[in-house]
């Protein structure tokens, strides 16, 4: 996941917390509050019954529930229940009818407020006391107006949570992206940065952020390569010239040492070595400056489009010229049926040199053993697998074969400087492809190279 998104969900869960939070604090202070004034209007009518209910003047009583007629009016179910002083069989009645807990009586019994609610029904007791007379009055109803302006309030608040999510993801995103966008630019700018171009730069903005230090970095570290790889560069383009001269010298007299007649049989023997051991120097030269010319993509070849199948038909040929009795075959059968996957964008004389060295090796490694060749393709690569009948690697070596110079421990009885796998592995990865080696010791090893193609 992109951090730009993940700071955007992120802003949107905590957000989400905040508004839930708050929805729920206004939902239950909204509930105490609507229930504290249902339970405060029936505690009224409940007083007015009960006095109305002392008063043994019917005239008096009369006037109490006038009152409560004009001015008040009944509750939904309204009921109120009122128990006399000594009226203990009522009172058990009662308990044994009510859903009330012992504290509610308790609370009466105190003379203090009395409230509960159950099932959406409200009760309130009161302990209503005259000279010569003390009656208990214990009312109930249900605020049905109250338990609807909840069931809005919760839907408002569930409505408003989930539309504040929707605006609060979108405008997270939509800042995020606006804040990343100077990263992204910075990303463009380098990935359009390559060896051809290092005197590139990136744009330094005038704020003093972090983007800008970012920037600045990438520059002190583009300056940095950019010293290092015209050196090397230098370097190589000069050795090439260097190492040649004294070697063509070195082979030159050695061919003229040997071409004078007469000369004794151990200096004759001599010439040979030189001459012999000044070829092997000049393979290793060329193969170093080869190494090192790949590493840094020196040679600034121009790429093209090349057919797979052909280049490896082409690398087919080259074998046959260096090892004629080699038996190495290719297999067409799994080709797309889409051309367009055979094809990549590389240069064709890299190419050539890195599938010859693995083939070459095969071949060489298996003593002209059959030498298989695939080429298929998967998602966006095309594949070459590579697979011959040899001596195999040893698993704790395996991953050390694309390191210059290393050669594994049972390749002694055959020549070799340890450069070409290296090498190899230096074109592939310069094509952005990459190399899965498999290999059993005494029964062969399988090399499949991944190239993206078009």
């Amino acid at each position: 996941m992109k951090i730009q998104n993940r700071i955007a969900l992120i802003f949107t869960f905590l957000t989400a917390g905040i508004i839930l939070s708050l929805s729920v604090f206004l939902y239950i202070f909204a509930s105490e509050s609507i229930s504290n004034s249902f339970f405060h209007r029936l505690e009224v009518r409940s007083d007015i019954v009960g006095h109305a209910a002392l008063h043994k003047n019917k005239s008096q009583t009369s006037i109490y529930y006038d009152i409560k007629e004009k001015h008040l009016g009944d509750l939904p179910d309204e009921q109120h229940r009122i128990i006399f002083h000594n009226d203990f069989k009522k009172a058990d009645s009662l308990k044994k009818k009510l859903p009330l807990p012992q504290t509610f009586y308790d609370a009466i019994v105190r003379k203090q407020p009395a409230r509960f609610f159950h099932n959406d029904t409200s009760y309130v007791g009161l302990n209503i006391i005259q000279p010569g007379e003390n009656i208990i009055v214990i009312s109930s109803a249900v605020d049905l107006y109250g338990l609807a302006e909840m069931e809005n309030l919760k839907n408002l608040l569930i409505v408003g949570f989930c539309i504040s999510l929707v605006f609060v993801f979108t405008f997270g995103k939509f800042f995020s992206i606006q804040i990343f966008q100077p990263i992204r630019r910075i990303i463009r700018n380098v990935k359009g940065i390559s060896a051809h171009n290092l005197n590139q730069r990136l744009m330094v903005d005038s704020s003093k952020d972090e983007i800008a230090d970012l920037s600045k970095t990438f520059n002190d570290m583009l300056d940095r390569l950019e010293i290092t790889f015209e050196i090397q560069n230098n370097f190589v383009s000069n050795a090439s010239h260097e190492f040649k001269t004294p070697l063509t010298i070195i082979s030159g007299e050695a061919q003229l040492g040997l071409s004078v007649p007469g000369i004794p049989d151990n200096v004759r023997d001599s010439f040979r070595t030189i001459f012999r051991e000044s070829e092997k120097m000049e393979h290793l030269t060329n193969s170093m400056l080869s190494l090192a010319q790949t590493g840094f993509d020196g040679k600034k070849e121009q790429w093209e489009e090349i057919r797979i199948d052909e280049l490896i038909l082409s690398v087919k040929g080259t074998a046959d010229q260096i090892i004629p009795a080699n038996k190495v075959e290719i297999n067409f059968d799994q080709l797309p049926e889409d051309e367009r996957k055979l094809v990549i964008i590389g240069n064709e004389t890299l190419l050539k040199a890195a599938f010859s060295n693995i083939v070459l090796n095969s071949c060489k490694y298996s003593d002209n053993a059959p030498v298989h060749i695939v080429i298929r393709s998967e998602d966006n690569y095309v594949l070459v697998e590579i697979t011959d009948e040899g001596i195999g690697i040893p698993d704790r070596e395996i991953a050390q074969i694309f390191v210059p110079f290393f050669r594994a421990s049972n390749t002694e009885k055959y020549k070799g400087y340890g450069i070409g796998l290296p090498l190899t592995n230096n074109i592939i990865k310069l094509h952005q492809g990459s190399i899965v080696v498999k290999s059993e010791v005494e029964i062969g090893t399988r090399f499949t190279v991944f190239l993206p193609f078009i």
